[in-house]
This record gives structure tokens, sequence and C-alpha cells, in this order.
């Protein structure tokens, strides 16, 4: 099954070894979910993140916890794959409905369009599980060293629609799940569901993966030549069909945004264009591409076993050869794909003649009631009314879709009734920001990132109105660490956490992701943000051309 780097005699990581002795990702799970502890084992957590679970704790009382002599307060993270974003309108009711029930009365959307459940208690993460998956969604592959969730542009216009993305992403979606039946054991007593739209194909071992699956996570992307919403060259794949000829299907790869602090080799990186194939030819090149990553990648250092540095080791030279030589069939080599817009899908939207959408910009992809808005209310009474379904972007907002256009002020009233902020109502600045969960959940998170964004940016629009810029449209992204899930490099300024109360801040990225962007500052406390902010954008205020956005800028001032 495997060759190359990994068998030249390199040792394992201690993960690897997981994978290889789990039975088909099975391990000890059935025996510790009957257990009376409420936590899952180290190894077993490992294994969980390929059922879509991770192992988490409420950070925000751990200290507090261990000085009176307590455990920490084991919680689970349970994230859905759902390919595209698309939701039907009982499923969303469904998972709504679970979030009170079995997590923390909140949703959150994901920047692949996924939704996570917080504050799930180990007693309850079968409950759960099984209920989604009664209304035909799946948790398998969630996370995990496989095929990750399936992002799609998720524009519901007929002009992206026609070009058939939701197809291929249930495709891809079905055609990635792992083999082995664990899943079905463990969490369905061994029902498997036939009819849901991301259930895996009958096969009856990992022919495709191996006992050791991928040596990391594996992205991908789809989009159009007509828009870069999902940030496809942040993707280990990325597939963009030319909306002049749909059967052309252009291929980059090697993308990936991680990084880390204690390891200055690790960085982010932009997919580098491959070839353009024709889409009869799809299935047999993306395997290929899979399968080198598969073969070749690095399964002795997680920190290196991304994608994206095998490809930088290889060079696409190599890489197009060893996929012809996988396919039989040579390819078009792809001299440059450079995309030209990212749309929000926020606002109203045509669909047909009789049906409209409107996108709801979410405060950090938190579907929650609180004071910013009654949003689970607001959003699960509408889709209830109307029996509507739901888009999530991969910029962690929602797409409420099929809304009469007869319905189209009832639906605008409904919302600001429940204290909801309308697309055009939103600065360009809280327009288009993002943040990744962080505190108190995430166990790699160094800095607050969801819960300080909006302090931030009261800072930060603040700022730019003292400068004159009252209608400033720039583009803020925020994490909590290097790893980057809300894609801060590829923001026209990206801001990481680096310690308890420090950023890093990032320039000079453009708004449709094509350009990462450069350190600016290092180490910034988290009241000074807006202030080393200042200098460059007072000269963005005074020097900036016509039209000319701020990451445009800052890129063109720095070169």
């Amino acid at each position: 099954m495997t060759n190359g780097a990994f068998e030249s005699g390199s040792s394992e990581s201690k993960v690897e070894q997981i994978k290889k002795s789990s039975n088909g990702l099975r391990g000890s799970l059935i025996e510790e979910l009957s257990n009376a502890l409420p936590n899952f084992s180290s190894e077993s957590e490992q294994l969980l993140k390929f059922h879509g679970i991770y192992g988490q704790d409420n950070r925000d009382v751990r200290a507090d916890r261990k000085r009176t002599g307590l455990d920490i307060e084991h919680i689970c993270m349970i994230r859905l794959a759902i390919p595209g974003g698309r939701l039907l309108p009982a499923q969303y009711s469904a998972i709504d409905t679970l979030a009170n029930k079995l997590g923390n009365k909140t949703l959150r959307v994901t920047t692949r369009q996924g939704i996570q459940f917080h504050f799930v208690t180990k007693d309850d993460v079968k409950t759960l599980i099984r209920q989604v998956n009664d209304v035909m969604i799946t948790t398998y592959g969630g996370c995990g060293d496989v095929v990750r969730n399936i992002t799609a542009c998720p524009s519901p216009s007929p002009e992206i629609q026609s070009l058939g993305l939701d197809i291929l992403a249930d495709a891809f979606s079905l055609r990635y799940k792992p083999a082995s039946t664990a899943y079905y054991e463990i969490w369905l007593d061994g029902e498997k569901l036939e009819l849901g739209r991301t259930q895996p194909e009958k096969r009856s071992d990992e022919a495709f993966y191996g006992v050791s699956y991928l040596p990391r996570k594996f992205k991908i992307g789809l989009t159009s030549t007509l828009d870069n919403c999902i940030d496809v060259f942040s993707c280990d794949l990325g597939l963009t069909i030319d909306e002049h000829d749909p059967s052309s299907i252009h291929v980059s790869v090697g993308g990936g945004l991680g990084r880390s602090y204690s390891d200055e080799t690790t960085k982010p990186l932009l997919a580098k264009p491959l070839a353009t194939v024709q889409a009869e030819q799809l299935f047999e090149v993306t395997d290929a591409i899979i399968s080198i990553q598969r073969d070749y990648g690095n399964r002795a250092d997680r920190s290196h076993a991304r994608f994206k540095y095998l490809v930088e080791e290889w060079g696409t030279e190599r890489l197009r050869k060893e996929v012809a030589n996988r396919t039989g069939f040579k390819l078009q080599k792809l001299e440059n794909l450079i995309s030209s817009t990212s749309c929000d899908h926020l606002g109203w939207m045509e669909q047909t003649n009789d049906l409209v959408s409107y996108g709801i910009k979410l405060p950090s992809g938190r579907i929650a009631d609180n004071e910013a808005g009654q949003y689970k209310t607001a959003i699960r009474e509408l889709v209830d009314r109307f029996n509507l379904s739901v888009r999530l972007t991969a910029k962690e907002d929602i797409i409420l879709t099929d809304i009469p256009k007869y319905a189209c002020d009832e639906v605008r009233t409904s919302l600001r009734s429940f204290g909801i902020k309308l697309a055009e109502d939103h600065s360009g600045i809280s327009r288009s920001a993002f943040a990744c969960p962080a505190l108190p959940t995430c166990g790699l998170a160094l800095a607050e990132s969801e819960r300080f964004l909006p302090s931030f940016l009261r800072s930060f629009e603040q700022l730019c109105e003292r400068l004159g810029l009252f209608r400033a449209d720039i583009e803020v992204r925020m994490t909590g660490c290097p790893n980057g899930c809300a894609r801060p490099y590829l923001g026209e300024i990206g801001i990481v956490g680096r310690s308890k109360r420090s950023y890093d801040i990032y320039l000079g990225a453009d708004t449709a992701g094509n350009r990462l962007g450069e350190l600016y500052a290092t180490d910034v406390a988290s009241d000074a943000l807006a202030n080393a902010l200042e200098p460059i954008v007072t000269l963005y205020s005074r020097h900036s051309l016509v039209g000319e956005g701020f990451g445009d800028f800052c890129h063109r001032w720095v070169s």
C-alpha cells in the first residue's frame, strides 16, 4: 500500500502507531463509552477525531478547579461533516434542538462549512451522534487524518448552481469517507444508514486509505472562476471549474495555513497550479494525488506531515509526472490561476423567478441568543415557518434559501425584531470579520479570538473614523493560535494569538485569496492592537489610490 519516504526507515510518530493498531478506528472506544470515567483515554482521543469528536475541557474554570483539587471539566466538541454546507429544513431544526438538549444551546459554524456542538459530555456523545444520523447527517470524517469535509461555494444563484458544485461535493464526500464500519458499530449499534447523501459507499476494507490512513488531514475545496469565497488556494487540493468551459477543472495543490511558533520551518503556503483536467478524469486524478500523499507524506513528524510540505519538496513538475504515472494519461499543465473576486453571499440573492435567498452575518459564526441578537431563535423560527433550507459559508455565515418572494418583507421584519443586523446595517469592517472559537474550548488556543473580536473591531472602527475612513471596508480575521483556522494569513488584517494577552499582526493579503499577508508586528498586547495599526492605516487614509483596498495598499507600500 505505501512506499517512498515512509517505508525507507524513518520512525513513526505515536499517532501513526495508534492508527495502525486501532483495528479500523475501533480501539477501545466501545469499552470506554461504558465506563464511569468522564473522559476518554489519550489514545482513544486520537481515534475519536476520525469519528468527528474532540476531547476538550472548559479552560475558563481549569485554574479554579485545579486550586480546589478538582479534575478539569471534561467536555467534547462534536463536528458535523456537511458537504458544501447544505442543510435541509428538517436537518437544521434537528440540530438546533440537539444544541439545546445536549450542547451549550449554541451552534458554531466552521470555516469549512460544518457545524460544531460544544460542551457535550461524554455520556451524551452517543445520543447526539445517533440523533444527527437519524436526519442523515454524519460526523464521520469531520476530523482525523482523512479527507475532511468538502467545501464548495454555497451560492444559490442559478449561475453557480448550473456548474454542479453541490453534486461534486456530495460525490467527493462519499468517495473519501473511511470504509471501516467502526463508526456504525460504536455509535449506531451496527446500523448503517444508506439513504443519507453523506453515507459512505459499501466497501469491506480500507483499500484506499490503508491501515494508517493519511499522514495528516487533507482538505479539498470546490469552486469556480466566478468566485473564491472558500479560499480554495488554502486547501491541500483545490478544484476550480472554468466558468467558460465547465468541463475543464483547474487543479491546484499544496495549500495549508497552519504553522507553529516552536518550529520556524513550519509556514502557511498557498496552493500551486498543477493541471487542467477534464471532468471525466477528475476522480482518477484526485485519487492519484491523495494516494501520493498517503504513500510519501511525512509520518515521522506531524508538524511536517501536511501535503503542502511534500509539494514544496517535490515541486509541481515531479508531482504532475507521478499523477500521470498513476492515472495513465498526460496532464495538461496549468501555468497560473488567479481568482478575481471573493463574494460574502450576504443579503438578498436571486434563486428562481419565485424564490430568493438571504445571507445573514453571524458574529464569528456563533448561532446563539445573546446581547448581539437572538440569532438562534430567529433562524429556527424562519426555517420552520417557511420551510427554508440552509447553506453555511466558509466565512462562518449562514444563508437562508428558498424564501418565497412574497415573504421578503416578513423575513426582514422578523430578523430586525430579534435584534439581528441586516447585511446593509453592517459596516464594511464588521461585515467581513470573523474569528476561530479559541478559548474556552480549544485546547490549542493561546489567546482569545471569538470573544475578543467584537471589542477589537470597535476600537479599530473608531480608529478608522478618526482618520476619516468612515466607509472603510477592511477585512479582519482573528485566531487564537498560529494554526490559522480562520485563515488569518489571507485576511487584509490577520491577527494571530501569540500568548494569553498578545498577538501577531499580518498585513497585505488581498481579498480574493491570491496572496498571503506578511508579518507586520509581533507580540502586540491585546489593548494595543489598534494603536499598532494606526501608522499604516494613517498612510492608507492619505496615500491610497482610488478604489485601492487596504491589503493591496499594504502590499504596494512595503514592496
